[in-house]
């Protein structure tokens, strides 16, 4: 069952067409990862998803019950600290402040924050424990899917795989699905059970790619080798690394 369908999705600015003709879906417990040429219309496909952006044509269909997203930035609150910033969507759920303690302590947990960060301020606290914070504050609502657009892009690459592990352990354990935009291929080989491209004017999904084993079961190594065929010996991949500043 799809938690997720697009179906013949497509949308203009201004009159012109950035994407079109896009189908696919999401399965329950499956992470897709959505790549493509820079300035192809990844981000406005996911706002389109998730209900942000209403599409020109066709239609997003979610049969999930609840869902959450996880940006570049981590748009944390600045004025409250770590624990405050994961329980804030459930204080607008109406979640009593038993079960709100409860559910930020487990979820914290999940993503390796101990008391001491949950007590820092965002100010306080590195670009990979904030985006910590983030993907904590996303799986402390029980969303049955997440919405991800490019949230490790911004850190250094050691901490970007670490927390690609820590993410793909948490939606395994959770049983959560998920679409993950990025642009870099090595990072949709190690969380994704499915590479989508995007084609590079917006038109349709070009081709799909599934690497080999769970996400859960990938080492660096495995991920890495199987990016550098897609890049090198694919012709689906020939213009992944195109921009066009036009598109942006």
């Amino acid at each position: 069952m799809n938690l997720l369908t697009l179906e013949q999705v497509g949308h203009a600015y201004f009159g012109r067409t950035v994407l079109d003709r896009i189908w696919f879906g999401v399965r329950a417990g499956e992470i897709v990862a959505l790549v493509g040429p820079s300035g192809c219309g990844k981000s406005t496909l996911l706002q389109i998803a998730a209900g942000l952006i209403e599409p020109t044509q066709g239609r997003a269909l979610r049969a999930y019950a609840r869902h959450a997203m996880v940006f570049q930035d981590p748009r944390l609150l600045a004025w409250a600290n770590g624990a405050e910033n994961i329980a804030y969507g459930l204080q607008h759920a109406g979640v009593s402040p038993r079960a709100l303690k409860q559910r930020v302590a487990a979820t914290a947990g999940l993503v390796g924050l101990d008391d001491a960060d949950l007590s820092k301020f965002p100010v306080e606290l590195s670009g990979g424990m904030k985006q910590r914070v983030a993907i904590a504050r996303a799986l402390a609502v029980e969303p049955d899917f997440i919405y991800f657009d490019e949230p490790f892009s911004a850190l250094d690459i050691g901490l970007r795989r670490r927390l690609q592990d820590l993410a793909v352990v948490a939606l395994a354990e959770a049983g959560v699905g998920a679409l993950f935009v990025t642009h870099d291929i090595t990072e949709a080989s190690r969380v994704a059970h499915r590479i989508l491209v995007l084609a590079s004017d917006g038109a349709g999904i070009a081709g799909e790619r599934v690497p080999d084993g769970a996400p859960v079961e990938r080492d660096v190594r495995g991920a890495f080798q199987f990016a550098e065929r897609l890049l090198h010996e694919d012709p689906l991949f020939a213009h992944i690394n195109d921009v066009d500043e036009r598109r942006l």
